[in-house]
């Protein structure tokens, strides 16, 4: 496959979309985010984790550091169905996290 072939199937490809949750088996702390690529979210912040670069989530960073991945759980638990003709999900993602949040009042938001 070529390089222009490649990037073309990349730009085509459509994402899983919606909303995620997170739980440090540790501490059975809960946190809920959004996301338009689970893939690249969930390799982010594992990512992000193994590094020591996670500052927004001390808690999260300290139990990883301590535990290691074994302690954290990466959960899809809404998606968002593409919508033809749509390219920014931005207000659907959020509206889809207050109502999951609302709906798990223990969990914090992850936030991007």
């Amino acid at each position: 496959m070529t390089k222009k072939e490649l990037r073309e199937q990349y730009k085509q490809r459509k994402p899983e979309m919606g909303v995620y949750k997170i739980v440090d088996t540790k501490n059975n702390q809960t946190y809920l985010g959004k996301s338009k690529d689970f893939k690249a979210t969930r390799n982010s912040l594992f990512f992000r984790l193994s590094v020591g670069a996670l500052a927004n989530y001390p808690e999260l960073q300290k139990d990883y550091n301590e535990v290691g991945e074994s302690c954290i759980q990466f959960e899809i638990l809404e998606k968002l169905d593409q919508i033809e003709g749509l390219d920014n999900y931005k207000e659907e993602l959020d509206a889809l996290l207050q109502i999951t949040l609302s709906d798990h009042e223990e969990a914090k938001e992850m936030l991007p």
